[in-house]
């Protein structure tokens, strides 16, 4: 059986894809999926190999036919969108502008406008030395990153079940949002970084109920855990709470920044403890998603 640890943060910075990337390191024999796609940064600290480049489409967007176009402007009243022009050379359609609502193509009677899929981004299938990994990049300004995020994980555990891997390790989006649901819905383990300042605790809580509501188990990671003692407690309260296992307070080091820059990760960092207290985190982790597996929570 396939599992998924998904790892997500209440906001961003907090540290999660610096954490996932070092645990897939860890893992070794893991699929990696970066959910996060509309702003990918894995990629820049396990450096894929692209294998495999595929389209994505999901919306709808007008196209014109001029040669059938009779310049009536009957869709050029219709569009409350502003992709319709009337311009010197006659009608224009500005597909930056569309929104694939289909009005235009609806009262165009000589059918000079249809609805065509839309180009919204691309998916990879990819090589790391710590595994096989799907990764994803939006174009600007395209929505549907939830359908995105979904195809990729359908694609990673095909992937998983197919060569015959036990793990899928996720990095998901931050926030709340519908990326985010996207990525926890049905995922084995969900592991949260945060941080000990106000909007760390604050956006910690928002993610926490996310995942009570969708019933996930959950871990927390506390990075920079020494930078602020009185919210470092809060974070350690809130687990108490609600008994969340704390898997791991990474100290705040400076010389992690330096080690991201050169597209390391947080194992390469020896100051204050870090690629030790990142690796006991993975060892304090493996045994609660074994238990959230065996016990196969709905």
């Amino acid at each position: 059986m396939v599992h998924e640890i998904t790892i997500i943060s209440g906001k961003g910075g907090t540290g999660k894809t610096s954490v996932t990337a070092a645990f897939a390191r860890l893992a070794g024999t893991s699929v990696i999926c970066d959910l996060d796609v509309d702003a990918s940064d894995l990629p820049l600290l396990l450096s894929p190999q692209i294998d495999e480049t595929m389209e994505f489409r999901a919306g709808k967007v007008a196209v014109l036919d001029k040669e059938a176009c009779p310049e009536c402007g009957v869709c050029l009243r219709y569009c409350r969108f502003g992709a319709i022009m009337d311009g010197e050379d006659g009608i224009i359609l500005d597909t930056t502008r569309c929104e694939g609502c289909g009005v235009c193509a609806y009262f165009c009677r000589p059918g000079a406008i249809s609805m065509a899929d839309r180009l919204s981004g691309h998916w990879f299938r990819s090589r790391t030395q710590a595994g096989p990994m799907l990764h994803a990049a939006l174009l600007p300004g395209e929505e549907n990153s939830g359908k995105l995020i979904a195809l990729l994980r359908r694609e990673a555990a095909a992937l998983a079940e197919r060569d015959g891997f036990k793990l899928i390790l996720s990095d998901g989006p931050p926030g709340i949002g519908c990326p985010v649901i996207s990525s926890i819905s049905g995922t084995g383990y969900v592991v949260i970084v945060t941080e000990p300042t106000a909007s760390g605790v604050h956006d910690l809580k928002q993610a926490a109920d996310l995942c009570d509501h969708f019933r996930r188990p959950v871990g927390i990671i506390l990075n920079k855990a020494d930078l602020d003692r009185d919210h470092a407690a809060k974070v350690e309260a809130l687990c108490r709470e609600r008994g969340y296992p704390v898997l791991a307070s990474i100290p705040f080091e400076p010389a992690v920044m330096q080690a991201l820059v050169r597209g390391r990760t947080l194992l390469d960092v020896s100051e204050a403890g870090v690629a030790a207290a990142i690796t006991d985190a993975w060892n304090t982790l493996l045994p609660y998603a074994e238990r959230a597996r065996r016990t196969d929570v709905p």
